[in-house]
């Protein structure tokens, strides 16, 4: 795949993963009024209850769909209906100049960047980790609310947005083959997360935790590793992952192979 086709792919794997845990149960989905729609060939998130921007923005833009004035208007159009206005997810250098300039002229200003995305493609397998306590399992179906309340933990999160990740992740585990969700024990104890989606070319890894009092051991490592090595026995080659912009998780993927080839800047009105 080249630099065009994986970050095609990678933005709509994304734009999959978001909308099914936002939809996974419908009936939180109803109560909190969420929706999802597509709207000039991009994908439209909103929330009537929660003003986060992952549950409202726009993805796709310049990527998977145009970078067009007709897109850019079908788009405002959805959100006026909400007394809104869109914010746009633009993956750099992905999205081409002009097409962030047309941004600009109808309104929309780079904000902050929300996201590096980072991709390994080396033709070498996964590095071996051994640290010491740790397991690594695959989750199973009667594992997935176990995961969920993990994850949401290794990430420090709670209330309602936290629920709807949770019920997503559940949700994932449970019905979709292409979602490998593993956890990872120290000792017996509950320690990490982390969630391989695969495709017929690319995987994502996601929902990457780690418990803070097992930090610093190398588990992220081990988790990151792992996801790469399930997917490389299934023929994937091109894997991809995000994170807060130079973190150590961002360094933690660069150790394993991963390079830092986008980052996902947030566009608004200004």
């Amino acid at each position: 795949m080249d630099s065009r086709e994986i970050a095609v792919a990678m933005m709509r794997l994304g734009a999959e993963s978001l909308r099914d845990l936002m939809l996974a149960d419908r009936l939180l989905a109803r109560r909190l009024g969420h929706t999802v729609v597509s709207r000039g060939g991009l994908w439209c998130y909103s929330s009537r209850t929660l003003d986060v921007g992952v549950f409202n923005h726009v993805s796709g833009y310049g990527t998977f769909g145009p970078a067009t004035q007709a897109s850019i208007d079908a788009v405002r159009r959805y959100y006026a209906h909400f007394e809104e206005t869109p914010n746009f997810e633009v993956l750099v250098p992905a999205v081409s100049r002009s097409a962030r300039a047309l941004l600009e002229r109808n309104g929309f200003r780079y904000h902050h960047t929300a996201f590096q995305c980072h991709v390994r493609t080396t033709s070498r397998p996964a590095r071996r980790h051994d640290v010491a306590g740790l397991a690594i399992a695959r989750a199973r179906p009667a594992d997935a609310h176990r995961y969920a309340k993990l994850a949401t933990r290794g990430f420090g999160d709670g209330g309602v947005i936290a629920n709807v990740f949770e019920r997503g992740w559940t949700h994932e585990i449970k019905s979709d083959r292409r979602v490998a969700s593993f956890i990872g024990s120290v000792n017996g104890r509950d320690a990490a997360t982390g969630t391989t989606i695969l495709r017929s070319r690319i995987a994502g890894l996601y929902s990457g935790s780690v418990l803070p009092r097992y930090r610093g051991r190398g588990i992220q490592n081990a988790m990151i590793a792992t996801r790469v090595a399930f997917g490389w026995t299934r023929g994937v080659r091109v894997f991809y992952s995000w994170s807060d912009p130079d973190t150590a998780s961002a360094d933690n993927l660069r150790d394993e192979g991963f390079r830092t080839r986008f980052e996902l800047h947030w566009y608004a009105a200004k």
